[in-house]
């Protein structure tokens, strides 16, 4: 199947999630009630955790916009935001928090796919980096928090 993708360990870094930004610079910014956390998406993921901000401090869920740190980051999750679902060569993103499973498509054809955990079965969202190097999943419990990065 064309098109691999290999699952990155996210370390542990909240109870739950409101929502995750479209990667910026291989950075994900996600919003929980405990705070905020990047997680830098290099060879060997971290996770920075500022819990000097509560959870709308820094983001406006009618926008999903939150401005953190001077960058304007998109997010996603329990507000529906607005997702890249498409890659820059093409391919689609397919979600379906029903059958729990991801996809990556293109002209019809599955050239990838995943199933995935959702332990609080509430919701489940999904991006495309900008440069569709990574793909990310986040659903409510930080341990149900996928990234996926291009082989």
């Amino acid at each position: 199947m064309e098109g691999g993708w290999r699952q990155v360990t996210v370390p542990p870094f909240c109870e739950r999630v409101i929502g995750f930004s479209v990667p910026q610079d291989e950075t994900i910014l996600v919003v929980s009630y405990e705070g905020m956390h990047l997680i830098h998406l290099a060879e060997s993921v971290t996770v920075e955790t500022d819990e000097d901000f509560a959870e709308y401090d820094c983001y406006d869920p009618d926008t999903g916009v939150a401005n953190y740190r001077d960058k304007v980051w998109m997010i996603i999750g329990l507000y529906p935001g607005t997702p890249m679902l498409q890659s820059p060569c093409g391919e689609e993103l397919h979600l379906d928090s029903k059958a729990l499973r991801i996809a990556v498509m293109r002209g019809g054809n599955e050239l990838w796919s995943s199933s995935f955990v959702n332990f609080s079965g509430d919701w489940a969202a999904a991006t495309f980096s900008p440069d569709g190097k990574f793909v990310v999943l986040g659903c409510p419990y930080d341990f149900d928090f996928r990234v996926w990065r291009r082989n």
